[in-house]
């Protein structure tokens, strides 16, 4: 196995670790506004593109299996991407035309959007690693996609209701992420979860990663020995 793949594996759980250990503190303090939250938010989709450069550096060491699964999370991700972008161009159009008020459209688009992409991080995640987990990760991987997928959907219904205020807050020329994320900070910190159960998959991904290179060093090693 590549050893960019474990370098992979390694960066995407440092990245789970701290998310988590950070929505708990949020969610023990009800949603208490941490210094650099707007970082925390970004960090989700910078850790994941850091992780997918690694991947993508050693994908000559890569089966066809993984391969596959690279190929559908890239897929997953970049549909994510485009979920934000989406909903950057459609807060950029009412920005740009305020005469058009706030339509409903407009609301749904951007929920969905912004849901989209929380969601999507989280499916990248275990796309990745389905193949090399043991059959309770593949379960704690299911259940941390259906918990974002839950979470993501009331982030996206407070987000949609408040995007009357995040226009009025752009209007007065302040672009901050914070005015973004106040409103659902408690909300996110319930991803949590999710988070836990992906850092112990990715650590039984880990183990697995592990004992195929000790196989193939050894398969490597015997015939020589043998000589």
């Amino acid at each position: 196995m590549s050893t960019n793949l474990r370098i992979s594996l390694t960066i995407l759980s440092a990245g789970f670790a701290v998310e988590g250990g950070g929505e708990v503190y949020s969610l023990l303090t009800a949603g208490s506004f941490l210094p650099g939250a707007s970082l925390l938010f970004l960090l989700p989709a910078l850790v994941t593109l850091l992780g997918l450069l690694f991947l993508l550096v050693g994908r000559h060491e890569w089966d066809e299996l993984h391969r596959a699964r690279v190929h559908r999370a890239n897929i997953i991700f970049g549909l994510s991407l485009l979920a934000g972008v989406i909903a950057a161009v459609d807060v950029t159009v009412l920005v740009a035309y305020p005469t058009m008020g706030v339509p409903l459209w407009a609301e749904v688009v951007f929920g969905a959007a912004v849901g989209a992409f929380l969601l999507g991080t989280f499916a990248t995640y275990a796309q990745l690693v389905f193949h090399l987990v043991t059959p309770p990760s593949k379960v704690a991987l299911v259940a941390a996609t259906l918990w974002a997928l839950v979470v993501s959907t009331f982030i996206a219904h407070a987000l949609a209701a408040d995007l009357p205020d995040l226009l009025g807050t752009i209007g007065a020329h302040s672009f901050s992420l914070d005015y973004l994320i106040s409103p659902v900070d408690y909300l996110a910190s319930f991803l949590c979860l999710s988070y836990f159960l992906l850092l112990g998959a990715y650590v039984d991904a880990h183990i697995t990663v592990a004992r195929r290179r000790t196989a193939w060093l050894g398969k490597t090693k015997g015939p020589a020995a043998l000589g």
